[in-house]
């Protein structure tokens, strides 16, 4: 199984980052990796899910909410056309070290048959589209400003 993991410290409050996060609604403002998110926040909801890896065009899928836990992480689950060809799992984690200190935490696994191929191509992609996420969480989360996403 290959594991792509990125992190990257904040200096906001967890709710402040976790609002940012947890809002599907607001994905098409800001967040550069998931454009678009029909919204769920029940675990077991399968739901629509706009991907855009770098250097690769917009896809979707339609992941299983495998599970939310507020003020801490949400992961959910893709398959390409059936168990075991290829399974993407993709976490957000939020870490706190202090009240205005955390670490947000992303990891995507990949198995399934095509994982080998999917690593040799696409790995690239897939860190650089988490990283652009990292920034996207900071620049955001750090300003203080999530209201203004709604207006």
């Amino acid at each position: 199984m290959k594991e792509i993991r990125t992190e990257i410290a904040l200096e906001a409050p967890i709710e402040r980052i976790w609002e940012l996060l947890s809002d599907f609604s607001l994905y098409p403002h800001w967040n550069p990796l998931f454009e678009k998110v029909t919204q769920s926040a029940v675990s077991g909801d399968i739901f629509e899910l706009v991907v855009h890896l770098p250097e690769i065009g917009p896809f979707t899928v339609k992941p299983k909410l495998l599970k939310l836990e507020p003020k801490s992480k949400f992961w959910w689950q893709s398959k390409l056309l059936f168990d075991g060809l290829l399974t993407w799992t993709f976490c957000c984690e939020l870490e706190v070290h202090s009240p205005d200190r955390l670490k947000f935490i992303q990891r995507s696994q990949f198995k399934g048959l095509l994982a080998p191929i999917f690593d040799f191509g696409m790995t690239t992609s897939v860190t650089s589209g988490m990283e652009q996420l990292n920034q996207a969480v900071q620049r955001w989360g750090e300003k203080g400003n999530v209201q203004c996403l709604r207006c």
